[in-house]
């Protein structure tokens, strides 16, 4: 009959089991000093063995997107008025041209011409609280090249060809400086260009009287309160806006009774939290 191995002693399993992390820490230092490219190599190996897979089905690159960096304060996040475009509005630089000359700003005359084909011709006025009259066309140069291409057929001749649109300002001595710069750079950021527009406004030139629309000389004839006959003129038929057909989007058999009345039920309103009767 055989007889069973002496029990390993407890003091014998701890330093066995010592031995063995220590060798297994070893081999993984070992195995580390191997492979010793740095993270940056490899996160790029890894990123382009990755962009290099396409997708079986949607047959599209697949990009690895770094790590987030973490929570953001609100201060850090751009706000929506900075990465938005900018909405750009006549209305505003003419009324900021009003208030720029009753200030005393400066205040110059607009040409264009295509240089060699086309003598300058008047576009409008433009003003600037520092002056500087090529920003003030840089900045404008949309509604510049919308004004000219209204007012002049030669310019709307030229326009497609590959001559280059030229634009000038008067200086003190009245002569016409021209700016070849052209309109701002894409990558112009918006409060950027929201600054400048405030710094400076454009009075458009109007046609000739006799080339304008009919309807434009009817309405010169006559005057309103904020010119309602020009932008709003459905407010000027006051005798027709008293009578039912004046108002087609109300239906007296839908009527289910005062906002209030109708209210309270649905969302909990009680007398004295809503608007008065």
């Amino acid at each position: 009959m055989m007889e069973s191995p002496p029990v390993a002693r407890p003091m014998q399993r701890c330093l066995l089991g010592v031995l063995v992390l220590a060798v297994s820490a070893w081999f993984k230092g070992f195995h580390a000093f191997i492979n010793y490219p740095p993270q940056a190599d490899r996160e790029s190996k890894q990123m382009a063995l990755i962009s290099q897979r396409v997708a079986p089905t949607a047959n599209k690159l697949v990009i690895k997107l770094p790590k987030a960096q973490g929570f953001q304060f609100t201060s850090d996040i751009p706000k929506e008025r900075i990465i938005q475009p900018l909405a750009l509005r006549l209305r505003q630089q003419k009324k900021r041209f009003w208030e720029l000359s009753k200030a005393g700003h400066n205040v110059s005359e607009v040409f264009v011409r295509y240089e060699g084909k086309m003598p300058w011709k008047l576009v409008g006025e433009v003003a600037h609280s520092r002056g500087d009259f090529r920003e003030a066309i840089r900045c404008q140069y949309n509604w510049l090249i919308k004004r000219s291409y209204k007012l002049y057929r030669k310019f709307r001749f030229w326009l497609p060809t590959e001559y280059p649109v030229q634009f000038g300002y008067t200086d003190t001595e009245g002569n016409i400086v021209p700016v070849d710069d052209g309109p701002l750079d894409l990558g112009t950021e918006p409060l950027e260009m929201k600054a400048m527009l405030q710094r400076c406004g454009f009075f458009p030139k109007e046609k000739p009287r006799k080339w304008r629309h009919i309807q434009q000389n009817i309405k010169d004839m006559s005057e309103s309160k904020k010119d309602f006959h020009r932008k709003k003129a459905w407010f000027m038929k006051r005798h027709f806006n008293t009578r039912i057909e004046a108002h087609k989007w109300y239906d007296p058999r839908k009527y289910r009774g005062r906002y209030m009345h109708v209210q309270k039920f649905k969302r909990g309103i009680v007398a004295g939290t809503g608007p008065s009767r």
